[in-house]
């Protein structure tokens, strides 16, 4: 009494069930879709972040580059000048 699938087997679907799984079928593909873009839009903007930390964290150490070489020339200077004051005060010899 099993009957399998025939060749003479006959679907019947109403016209307005097709439609609705048509339009939610548009639905989901829209959806991924979107999210796709979305998902792209995101990774665009974050690789540009990226690239803009790198150039101002090379931008940043470069200034603190500068800044210790500023610090170290008036370091030297600074000594000069106390060892040329200790010289006037007597304190130290040439």
């Amino acid at each position: 009494m099993n009957k399998g699938i025939s060749e003479d087997a006959q679907i019947h679907i109403s016209i307005a069930f097709l439609i609705k799984a048509m339009v939610a079928v548009g639905i989901v593909v829209g959806s991924w879709y979107q999210a796709q873009m979305k998902f792209a839009n995101i990774e665009t903007k974050l690789e540009d972040l990226h690239d803009k930390v790198i150039v101002l964290t090379a931008s940043v150490e470069g200034m603190e580059q500068e800044h210790i070489q500023e610090l170290e020339t008036a370091k030297v200077q600074l000594e000069e000048e106390n060892k040329s004051l200790m010289q006037r005060l007597g304190l130290k010899r040439p």
